[in-house]
């Protein structure tokens, strides 16, 4: 969606200037179009300008925010924070609530830096709405709350046994001392030698069937003098970093002592429906475990989207830059940063509109967009310069997938600037191809060749060992250079265990 805004100002009032680099307005217009938050530039806390997504936090009207004191629209009882961070001259970052137009509060995170804005003392305030993280926190703090209103000792400990949560009745059942946790120590510590491999034959069957019940086993915690027994229950749950077990103890000890009576038979039954219930309970908790997880991978990809709007930012800042510099032989340096950016925004970019859970990127649709960015940015019409990307199909991981796009970012650019002086005619490939697990990179050209273009003496640049250092990053690889009057060509070649052709 694009939004459109109209960047009214109010009248600054007349101080004393002050001599400093100003912050340009149209700065602020490229960057709060790009930006998801809300963002806004006060003089002693009233707002100068806003952008659509401020307007759209307070849900109210620009004639309702532009020349008002934002103060107005804090939550009573945040007001007095708001007012001793609004004194500080300095970058700072606090949470606070505010008001919408509709009168409900709203957490937001505030984000202020000091600036120069027409020659006074200001200061650019980001608004960013915070409101589905913290409800996410009150979520985990009533899941946390629920474990310890359990009647039965719970632990929660992933694949290795290392224990992740236990709830009071827990701690209880192995005398934890106040102020030590279990957390972090390894269940099978707990555990006497002689039920280990019991154990061992029920984790094949939690992995086979999802759950075990009615396990009896004996368990003796660090301060304990003499071992407990516990039937123990467990079963498959979804945690925040992945698969974990949950495990329902219930002390048996007193069991054992009354188990020649009548009413051991009582005591057993009344025990087996209440752990029917539990694992009931149990499996509506996995159900919202599921959404937390959920939750998780939408935030993931809300970091990634995030970092490619930072990325844009700074190339396009750096196109205004280029725009307004008068010194012709500064503009390359400047376009090679850019179109570096560029590479690793694009790469986030395609995490943002992934499908794909492992984080893979289409490595065939991402080198084809950055070829075809490094034509038109290094394009002249005096240069009859021909592309070609030709790519096989194939996933992979990003951080390999960043390496062979920078080293294409180099190469490619490198052939535009040097391998054609003149107005010479020329063609550049790039191909990417696969062979079981071996993958080989080729970026060639028909130019002039290394030896030629080493006249040049600003063809010995940074670019050049950038590849070298790429290369060495790349799993298994080997660089390859040749050249002669018929062109150069770079061919990379190295080993990708996980690649996935589509």
């Amino acid at each position: 969606m694009e939004y459109k805004y109209d960047f009214t100002e109010t009248t600054l009032v007349t101080k004393e200037p002050i001599e400093s680099e100003e912050f340009p307005s149209d700065l602020f217009k490229v960057a709060a179009d790009m930006s998801d938050d809300g963002m806004t530039i006060t003089l002693d806390g009233v707002a100068l300008l806003a952008n659509e997504q401020l307007l759209n936090t307070f849900q109210k009207t620009r004639e309702q925010i532009i020349g008002q004191n934002l103060l107005q629209h804090i939550y009573p009882d945040d007001l007095p924070k708001a007012k001793e961070e609004s004194q500080k001259n300095r970058k700072i970052v606090y949470e606070i609530r505010i008001v919408r137009g509709d009168g409900t509060p709203v957490h937001a995170e505030i984000r202020a830096h000091p600036i120069i804005y027409k020659g006074q003392k200001c200061r650019l305030i980001i608004v960013r709405d915070i409101t589905r993280r913290k409800l996410s926190e009150n979520r985990f703090k009533n899941y946390h709350n629920m474990m310890n209103a359990f009647p039965e000792a719970v632990f929660i400990h992933d694949g290795n046994g290392r224990i992740l949560l236990s709830n009071e009745e827990a701690n209880k059942l192995l005398d934890v001392k106040a102020g030590e946790s279990l957390a972090g120590t390894n269940v099978m510590k707990y555990i006497l030698p002689e039920y280990h491999d019991s154990i061992k034959e029920d984790k094949e069957k939690i992995d086979r069937l999802g759950n075990v019940t009615g396990r009896f086993i004996k368990i003796k915690g660090d301060h304990q003098t003499k071992a407990k027994s516990i039937e123990v229950s467990v079963v498959n749950v979804e945690w925040e970093n992945g698969p974990a077990i949950m495990a329902i103890c219930h002390d048996t000890s007193l069991e054992e002592q009354i188990e020649k009576s009548e009413m051991a038979k009582h005591v057993m039954e009344s025990i087996n429906e209440h752990l029917q219930w539990e694992i009931n309970e149990h499996k509506q908790l996995q159900v919202k475990l599921q959404k937390m997880v959920e939750e998780k991978e939408w935030l993931l990809k809300e970091v990634n989207h995030r970092v490619k709007n930072n990325l844009q930012i700074i190339t396009s800042i750096l196109n205004l830059q280029i725009d307004q510099i008068k010194d012709k032989k500064v503009i390359p340096v400047m376009r090679e940063f850019q179109n570096r950016f560029y590479a690793l925004s694009s790469i986030y970019s395609s995490l943002y509109h992934t499908d794909n859970s492992n984080e893979e990127i289409d490595l065939s649709r991402y080198l084809k967009d950055l070829t075809h960015n490094l034509f038109v940015s290094y394009s002249d019409p005096d240069k009859k310069i021909k592309m070609e990307c030709r790519t096989d199909g194939i996933l992979m991981e990003y951080d390999q997938a960043i390496a062979c796009g920078m080293i294409v970012n180099e190469l490619v650019s490198n052939s535009i600037k040097y391998a054609f002086p003149g107005k010479r005619k020329g063609k550049i490939d790039v191909s990417l191809v696969r062979a079981g697990k071996k993958v080989k990179l080729e970026v060639s050209d028909n130019g002039v060749g290394i030896k030629a273009r080493e006249k040049n003496k600003d063809y010995l640049s940074l670019g050049l060992q950038l590849v070298d250092s790429l290369a060495t990053q790349l799993n298994k690889s080997t660089l390859k250079k040749e050249s002669g009057e018929k062109g150069t060509k770079f061919t990379i070649a190295f080993t990708y265990d996980k690649i996935t052709k589509r």
